[in-house]
């Protein structure tokens, strides 16, 4: 198991008075690992390759963590010194390579963490090794936000809220007045999805600046018999029951909903871009269309074990279409939509 000290992975500096709330913190970035033959400190031509290959310095917080680790062969005081020699031979050639001093910390555990087992030699070869982390400094803003119900604006509890991107993936729950607080990092695009019993789901894509409002608030209505809500983000290949690849992540935020919401029966319905023309029949090509893309959710939903008996799916062609007289790309996209509709609060499960 890798080991990095707590303290380092706390650590934050404050940067200036001009933007509140605005601090760094201390990121894994670049990770790579140096072997050693039995008994030795000394670098060969592949670690000597490996660390011609480390990154350069970048920022002035950076810092690289050098984690020495022997087998088990040998005493645990001669180990910890010959892991000691491996991550400062290691630190030499990158204080060679423009590393300043303060920005490489050697640590060893010696034999005491080994990711293989010591019984065969191959395994032990594992074991021999420097762990080279480079951590860097990113910028982070402090931001809350709170999770009401719009029809009394009364907060709500205990609603998950689900922060995501390329880097970034954590959970958080709102506390008794439906509020939270999280750490975002700046100049990134951070997608924030919230579910709660009983309610919709919403979800965000926020672009991350000093200047972003620090107040993310959400507003999830109650999904009770009746209701209907648009699944957000759900765009389909032109006259097909196929998904664009941006809309792929959409369907696992669907089957969320839907774990949460056991009580609930729901209909997925499907709805096409049709304007300007009378309602088409079940016969034509639109009306199927507009069944196809609603199963498919449907069957995404099937086969991620939601029970058939939470679950049906219609389509309605152009029947419903939200601007049936559509000319903008904007509301052509607004009539061709998929939506969860509430049939039937089932009783709990006990």
């Amino acid at each position: 198991m890798r080991l990095f000290p707590l303290l380092f992975l706390l650590l934050s500096f404050q940067l200036t008075a001009q933007l509140p709330g605005v601090f760094d913190s201390l990121q894994l970035n670049f990770s790579d690992t140096l072997y050693f033959a039995s008994g030795k400190a000394d670098l060969d031509q592949v670690t000597l390759q490996t660390l011609a290959n480390f990154p350069s310095m970048g920022r002035t917080n950076d810092r690289i963590y050098l984690t020495g680790h022997t087998d088990a062969i040998g005493s645990l005081e001669y180990n910890e010194n010959l892991a000691k020699s491996r991550a400062k031979e290691a630190r030499t050639v990158l204080l060679a390579k423009g590393w300043p001093e303060e920005a490489l910390v050697i640590q060893t555990f010696g034999e005491r963490t080994p990711v293989a087992s010591n019984d065969t030699d191959q395994d032990r070869s594992r074991n021999r090794r420097v762990t080279i982390d480079l951590y860097q400094a990113v910028p982070y803003r402090q931001f809350s936000g709170q999770v009401t119900n719009p029809k009394d604006q009364q907060p709500i509890v205990n609603a998950k809220v689900r922060l995501h991107n390329r880097t970034l993936a954590d959970t958080l729950f709102t506390d008794i007045n439906g509020r939270f607080e999280v750490d975002l990092p700046i100049d990134s695009v951070v997608g924030i999805d919230v579910y709660a019993k009983g309610f919709f789901l919403d979800t965000k894509m926020i672009k991350i600046s000093p200047t972003t409002k620090q107040e993310l608030n959400f507003e999830l209505a109650p999904a009770t018999e009746g209701e209907i809500a648009t699944i957000k983000n759900l765009f389909y290949v032109g006259n097909e029951a196929i998904l664009l690849p941006g809309s792929q992540p959409e369907l696992p935020k669907i089957l969320r909903f839907m774990q949460i919401n056991t009580h609930l029966k729901v209909e997925i319905a499907g709805h096409v871009n049709f304007p300007n023309r009378p309602p088409v029949t079940k016969e034509t090509p639109e009306w199927d269309l507009s069944v196809r893309r609603a199963k498919m959710v449907y069957d995404y939903l099937l086969e991620n074990d939601i029970p058939a008996e939470q679950l049906t799916y219609k389509g309605y062609g152009n029947h419903e279409m939200v601007y049936p007289k559509a000319t903008t790309e904007v509301d052509q996209a607004a009539n061709r939509r998929v939506e969860i509709r509430i049939l039937e609060v089932l009783p709990e499960k006990r």
